[in-house]
């Protein structure tokens, strides 16, 4: 997924937090970069169901600063 938001300090800790609460999610990978105060990070997550997916997507778009998040 591709996650867009303003780059503050803790915002990708508060995102990697609730992805590392998930039961059955592995994390792949994480790649982040930063440009004009806006962060941009795409990951790679393993899981079993997409209700689970949707689910976690709707958990990280609350998160404070989180401006897009996209399934790619």
């Amino acid at each position: 997924m591709r996650v867009i938001g303003v780059d503050d300090i803790g915002i990708v800790n508060n995102l990697t937090s609730i992805i590392s609460k998930e039961e059955k999610l592995v994390l792949r990978s994480i790649n982040i970069d930063s440009h004009d105060a806006l962060f941009r990070g795409n990951l790679t997550i393993m899981i079993d169901d997409n209700t689970k997916l949707d689910a976690l997507i709707k958990r990280l778009r609350v998160v404070k600063g989180v401006k897009q998040i996209d399934r790619i």
